[in-house]
C-alpha cells in the first residue's frame, strides 16, 4: 500500500511538472486583456486605429513598419507615461510593469513580421 501511495504522489508530480513547463514558456496573449482595456478603444485591436475614436484623435497604427523601426521602446514607454499629442498619460494608472508590457508585449507585437 504504501509503494503504491508513493507511485501514485510521484506520478502525480511528473504530471504536474510537466504540466508547469508547457504552460511556463508560453508567449503573452495578443493583444493582452491589459491594451484591450486601455488602448484598443483608439488603437483599434488590430492595432491599425481604425476606431471612430482613434481616427478623430489621429491615434498611431501600430502596425506601420516604418514607424515601429523608428521609435525606441524608450521613446513608447515615456509617451504611454506621460501621453503624447491627445494621448492621456497612464502614469497614475497602470506600473511601470505595466506599461513596459504593453510597449514590448503589444505595442511591437504588432509590428509586421520581417521578410
Amino acid at each position: 500500500m504504501t509503494r503504491t501511495r508513493i507511485l501514485g504522489a510521484l506520478a502525480f508530480a511528473a504530471v504536474a511538472a510537466w504540466g508547469v513547463a508547457a504552460f511556463a514558456d508560453e508567449p503573452p496573449q495578443h493583444p493582452s486583456a491589459l491594451y484591450k482595456e486601455y488602448c484598443a478603444k483608439c488603437h483599434g485591436e488590430d492595432g491599425r486605429a481604425k476606431t471612430m475614436k482613434g481616427k478623430f484623435l489621429k491615434a498611431r497604427n501600430f502596425t506601420d513598419a516604418e514607424w515601429q523601426a523608428g521609435v525606441s521602446n524608450a521613446d513608447l514607454v515615456k509617451s504611454v507615461t506621460e501621453g503624447k499629442d491627445d494621448m492621456p498619460p497612464f502614469g497614475k494608472k497602470l506600473t511601470p510593469e505595466q506599461i513596459e508590457s504593453l510597449v514590448k508585449n503589444d505595442v511591437r507585437g504588432f509590428a509586421p513580421a520581417k521578410p
